[in-house]
């Protein structure tokens, strides 16, 4: 793992990831399941690519799979429905605390250009499922604790399964 810091906060990618839905209108548009599971897999590849981590705020092991709390806190005013606003955010500049509209542009957007085309077409509910699958992070934290209390999944076993998934990518 890198000791250097993230290159990003969550809240910027998940918007990231909203305007990028916005512009394309031939897929289903974000809602809550849909843009938590977005973020945890864009984050989860950065680590499985030996970047470390792609944010610093935890993921956490909900029942409908990973959630980042602080998105959750944002957008849950949305239900089921499509997200339709841009998440904020308190940053202190100059000494005061500043509201926010945090959106991710540099060198890392090929990278969620490329998350987005693998992941874009998929609902909520299906990137939700998936996540469930044998092997995820959030299934192994699922099996050994109480999802009650929303363990968080610990970055260094989501380096561990998605580095496996980049190797064997390599291999075929």
């Amino acid at each position: 793992m890198n000791a250097t810091a993230a290159p990003t906060s969550a809240m910027a990618v998940a918007n990231w990831f909203l305007e990028r839905s916005r512009r394309e209108s031939s897929v289903p548009p974000c809602d809550q399941l849909k843009l938590y599971k977005l973020v945890f897999y864009a984050h989860a590849w950065f680590l499985g690519n030996g970047c470390g981590p792609l944010f610093d705020e935890d993921v956490e092991a909900w029942p409908h799979g990973p959630v980042v709390r602080d998105l959750y806190i944002q957008f849950k005013d949305a239900g089921r429905g499509p997200i339709n606003k841009l998440g904020t955010r308190y940053a202190v500049q100059n000494g005061k605390f500043q509201l926010e509209t945090p959106v991710y542009s540099g060198d890392l957007e090929p990278f969620f250009e490329s998350v987005w085309n693998s992941y874009k077409a998929h609902s909520g509910i299906q990137l939700s499922n998936a996540s469930h699958a044998q092997g995820e992070p959030w299934t192994l934290v699922a099996e050994k604790m109480d999802l009650a209390g929303k363990p968080t999944i610990p970055n260094e076993l989501i380096e561990q399964v998605y580095r496996a998934k980049v190797q064997r990518s390599r291999q075929h």
